[in-house]
């Protein structure tokens, strides 16, 4: 990031990068350079065509965690009681003996399966995320699968679609419908949003949203639809091309090879807890 893309006035560089959360639009980003360790402002870079100069607001205020004169750079040990506070700064390495101390002490008592390394992305790389495996399978730690929070994503994609692959997110600016559902992408993914509504202004599209509560993104759609959380997981598996038995939502019967045309939201509207056209 220190090799700078441009300078601006009064000698400001400004460097390439990426963003490191875990988070599927994976952002080009600007960032600015103040020195050899500070930065100042982050934007989304303008010449990326996904990112196309935009930015979260997490994101964008990224110097203001990483300078913050309270952010913890170092391990701290509670040396008083739960909830005064009461910490000693220790070295990393008496940090580690620590945690391990106590995985042999959970381990010896219980059995290896009483520690669990339990982990997911947040800001890590591949190799800072997955590293613990080796721990794990050395000391044959209990394990679990992969991730904690897109199991029910990942199966209800894979159950409509049949692999868990999509096309390039920028054709939704080329798009007469744009369907947003189970993600509240006006809050959580503003690049979603940029195309859409590009879409939206330069070629009149409609956006639809399907969730399972009120949020920013079903407020802006040209329609949208609220399910309660059974009805949403019901007709996710009733679209999912494997199925081969209709449920009475669907107008017609599947055709050969168990899928079946596309239903309207007219004909589920017993399952809907409420609509806005």
């Amino acid at each position: 990031m220190n090799q700078a893309v441009r300078s601006l006035p009064q000698s400001l560089r400004v460097g390439a990068s990426a963003c490191p959360h875990d988070c599927p639009s994976t952002c080009a980003l600007e960032v600015e350079l103040l020195d050899e360790r500070t930065i100042g402002r982050v934007r989304g870079a303008a010449d990326n065509a996904y990112t196309a100069g935009v930015i979260c607001a997490k994101v964008a205020r990224y110097a203001e965690r990483v300078h913050h004169p309270d952010r913890l750079t170092r391990p701290l040990r509670r040396k008083g009681a739960r909830g005064t506070r009461d910490f000693v700064a220790i070295s990393w390495d008496d940090a580690l003996d620590v945690v391990a101390e106590n995985f042999l002490r959970a381990e010896a008592r219980y059995g290896a399966q009483a520690v669990w390394p339990y982990y997911y992305a947040g800001t890590m790389g591949l190799v800072m995320r997955d590293g613990i495996n080796r721990l794990r399978y050395a000391k044959k730690y209990s394990g679990f699968f992969e991730t904690i929070c897109n199991n029910l994503a990942w199966a209800g994609f894979a159950a409509g679609t049949g692999r868990i692959a999509g096309p390039d997110p920028r054709e939704m600016a080329k798009s007469d419908l744009i369907v947003i559902w189970g993600t509240n992408a006006v809050n959580t993914q503003v690049n979603v949003m940029t195309h859409a509504v590009r879409a939206r202004k330069e070629r009149g599209a409609k956006i639809a949203a399907v969730d399972v509560y009120m949020n920013g993104t079903m407020a802006q759609a040209s329609a949208s639809a609220l399910f309660s959380v059974s009805a949403m997981a019901s007709h996710v598996r009733a679209m999912a091309p494997p199925i081969c038995t209709p449920p009475r939502a669907f107008r017609r019967s599947p055709a050969p090879g168990c899928m079946r045309e596309e239903g309207h939201f007219t004909t589920i509207a017993p399952s809907i807890i409420g609509t806005r056209p």
